[in-house]
């Protein structure tokens, strides 16, 4: 048991090492916060305002080439609106199951209760692991999409943000190339 304690801890400090640098470290030139979190440097830039963000142990000499003056590379919205259509989907699914389990499990008070509500239950239980199970499935189909179509043209490392809106450009975290939506481009246009 101590193992598992000492697991449990070390994941919490972890997840709180997360948590902290989302709330706490900020973009210099746009003010949006959780940018940037690597644990070796390297040349990152913000999503929001596609600035390169400074750290401590880098290069202080770099010269950052004007946002304008970077490459563009086009993305489908449609692929991101399947993408997130299975996801939301996949959470209705998980979150639908364990709910249908929870609210239809009925209270017992002695053991044959407790036997007569298992033998009633378990075709129930059954439909709803198969649900979630669904659910789970479309969420991994929409994390390889993810990976497949919206994952930056330029360095092949970034990804795109799903709910990026018309008016906004979004920034490649690893090479600083602006990712626009398809439709975006005709949004300029007009």
């Amino acid at each position: 048991m101590p193992a598992f304690e000492i697991g449990m801890l070390g994941l919490g400090i972890e997840l709180l090492g997360i948590v902290l640098w989302h709330g706490m470290s900020r973009c210099p030139h746009c003010g949006k916060r959780g940018e940037g979190r690597s644990w070796v440097y390297r040349k990152m830039y913000c999503s929001r305002c596609g600035h390169v963000l400074p750290f401590d142990d880098g290069p202080l000499s770099e010269a950052e080439t004007p946002p304008d003056q970077r490459q563009r590379f086009r993305l489908k919205r449609s692929r991101a609106r399947l993408i997130s259509v299975l996801g939301l989907a996949g959470l209705a699914f998980v979150v639908g199951s364990a709910l249908a389990v929870h609210l239809m499990m009925p209270s017992f008070r002695t053991e044959d209760e407790l036997w007569a509500v298992m033998e009633t239950i378990w075709a129930v239980r059954d439909i709803c692991v198969y649900v979630g199970l669904a659910g789970m499935a479309l969420w991994g189909i929409a994390w390889i999409l993810t990976r497949r179509w919206l994952r930056c043209p330029g360095c092949g490392q970034g990804l795109a943000v799903l709910w990026q809106g018309r008016g906004q450009i979004c920034w490649c975290g690893r090479c600083g190339a602006a990712q626009v939506f398809e439709d975006e481009l005709e949004y300029e246009k007009t």
